[in-house]
C-alpha cells in the first residue's frame, strides 16, 4: 500500500524535531458555509439510501357565478429524490511514528473530520452552475446591479425570502467596492455605513444587504475554464437538499502486518437542486 504515514515523510511532527504540540499550525481549511444554504433531512434511522422531497404543484382560484357548480382541479405532485453516497478518508500510522510524534491518532481524526467538511460544503457549492437562472456575466466584475437583477428574478419566480447568498473572496471585494456607485450614486459612504463593508466576522457571513444574508467562501467554484467565479443566491428552504446517512465516522484498526494502525473516516450524504426556479448562479470574473 502507498502513503503510509511514516517518521520520514512527517518528520516535522516528531518529538526528535524540537517541537511542541502547542505549536503545530493546523492547515487553513477556510470559510465552511454549506448549512445555511441547504435543507437537510436525516435518514439514519430509515433502511433506505435516498430521500424524496414531495414538490406540490401550482394551483389558482377562479371566479364562479352563483348557482354554478365548481369543477375539480388537477393536483399532482412531482418529486426530487435525493440519494446518499460514501466519502472518506484513510491514514496509516506506523508504531515507529506513534512513538515518535507529539501528536495522537485524534489528530489525524480531527483533520480528517475537516476534510470531509470542506467536500460537503465543496459539493453543495459546486450546484450553483446547475441553476438554470444566472445573474452577472463572464469575463467581469460584479457590481450591485447584478444583486438587483438577480434579486428581481427570484422574486418575479414567486421565491419568498429569506435570501442567503455566498460570494468568492474576489466577489465580495468587487461587491464592496462597487456599493454606492450603481444604486445609490453618489451617497456611497451612507451606503458603506449601513451595510458596515459587508465586513468578514470569523464565521464567513458577511452581513445583509438588500434583505440578502451573505457568506463567503474560498470554496466557491470556478467556472469557464477558470475565468469565472460561481456563487450563488438561494431560498434555503427550498433550492438545494442535504440528507445525511451518517455524519463523520471515525475508526482505528490495528494492521500488525504492517506495524501500523489506520485511522479511517467516513460520511454518508447526498446533495442536490430541489427547486430550480429557487436558486440562481451568480458569476463574474475570477
Amino acid at each position: 500500500m502507498a502513503n503510509e504515514i511514516t517518521t520520514t515523510t512527517v518528520d516535522d511532527l516528531v518529538y526528535s524535531a524540537e517541537i511542541l504540540a502547542s505549536a503545530v499550525l493546523p492547515h487553513f481549511y477556510g470559510n465552511l458555509v454549506a448549512s445555511a444554504l441547504i435543507r437537510s433531512a436525516d435518514i439514519s434511522g430509515f433502511p433506505s439510501k435516498a430521500k424524496d422531497f414531495p414538490i406540490t404543484p401550482g394551483v389558482a382560484a377562479s371566479s364562479v357565478a352563483e348557482g354554478v357548480d365548481l369543477t375539480n382541479t388537477a393536483f399532482a405532485t412531482t418529486k426530487t429524490t435525493v440519494t446518499v453516497g460514501e466519502v472518506g478518508i484513510m491514514f496509516t500510522i506506523t508504531d515507529l511514528l506513534s512513538v515518535s510524534e507529539v501528536v495522537n491518532e485524534a489528530f489525524y481524526a480531527t483533520e480528517g473530520g475537516k476534510a470531509l467538511a470542506v467536500k460537503l460544503n465543496s459539493d453543495v457549492l459546486a450546484l450553483s452552475a446547475g441553476f438554470a437562472n444566472n445573474t452577472g456575466a463572464t469575463g467581469v466584475n460584479l457590481t450591485e446591479a447584478n444583486i438587483i437583477d438577480g434579486l428581481v428574478t427570484l422574486a418575479a419566480a414567486g421565491v419568498p425570502p429569506p435570501y442567503r447568498g455566498v460570494l468568492s473572496p474576489r466577489q465580495w471585494a468587487d461587491l464592496v467596492g462597487d456599493i454606492g456607485t450603481t444604486i445609490v450614486s453618489g451617497q456611497g459612504a451612507h451606503a458603506r455605513e449601513q451595510t458596515n463593508d459587508l465586513a468578514v466576522p470569523s464565521t464567513g457571513g458577511l452581513g445583509t444587504l438588500y434583505g440578502v444574508e451573505w457568506y463567503t467562501s474560498h470554496l466557491v467554484p470556478t467556472a469557464n475554464a477558470g475565468a469565472d467565479h460561481s456563487g450563488m443566491i438561494v431560498n434555503p428552504e427550498y433550492a438545494i437538499g442535504h440528507v445525511s446517512k451518517w455524519d463523520v465516522r471515525a475508526e482505528i484498526e490495528r494492521d500488525s502486518s504492517l506495524r501500523a494502525r489506520e485511522v479511517v473516516l467516513t460520511a454518508c450524504y447526498g446533495v442536490g437542486e430541489l427547486l430550480d426556479a429557487a436558486g440562481l448562479q451568480v458569476l463574474s470574473d475570477a
